[in-house]
């Protein structure tokens, strides 16, 4: 159980990321001069979408060491490996869609909205598709196993910074608790 929880987490958490990159993706650049912050935030996001895949192979290997997955173990976790690299897609679909043009105007209230709305359901889908992979997982797993996976899930970020949400910054996805530019708040640290 703990297993599951922890990659749910990592992989939630990735997705956070990746969704994060993506929304600031589609912020359009401001006009002339040197780069502003929301340039900056851009420029992170197309690396961070990029990247992506890197990270998440990172944190399911961390978490298949820190678990000590077993032989008897080894078909179940590559089960929950597959479906955590299937439950990044939404995010990673929305990086490939997010991207505005350099020079792309303000979006109005409404197009904000929606671009808002579609970084939210793409984590949704990513998260609730990350805690089935971790809920067939479980079972496979010792009860230490279980109670390990749930702290690698609090230390992914997934509560936000509240009780058990974790404080680790290099635990979390990358730019997990970073929010949109005129997307959902970060959360304060």
């Amino acid at each position: 159980m703990l297993i599951r929880k922890t990659l749910i987490a990592c992989t939630v958490a990735g997705a956070a990321l990746l969704g994060s990159a993506i929304a600031l993706a589609q912020t359009p650049p401001s006009a002339g001069g040197p780069p502003d912050r929301d340039d900056m935030r851009r420029q992170m996001a197309t690396r961070m979408c990029a990247e992506a895949p890197a990270h998440a192979a990172g944190r399911i290997a961390y978490a298949e060491v820190k678990l000590a997955i077993t032989d008897a173990q080894r078909a179940a976790w590559q089960t929950f490996t597959a479906e955590a690299k299937a439950a990044m897609q939404p995010m990673l679909k929305l990086c490939e869609t997010a991207q505005a043009p350099p020079n792309a105007q303000p979006a109005d209230a409404g197009a904000e909205l929606s671009r808002r709305e579609r970084y939210l359901q793409a984590r949704l889908d990513s998260t609730k598709a990350m805690r089935m992979a971790i809920e067939k997982l479980q079972p496979a797993l010792t009860d230490k196993q279980k109670t390990e996976l749930a702290q690698l899930v609090r230390r992914s970020g997934m509560g936000g910074r509240g009780p058990g949400g974790g404080h680790e910054h290099h635990h979390r996805m990358p730019g997990h608790g970073m929010a949109p530019q005129g997307g959902p708040p970060a959360t304060p640290r």
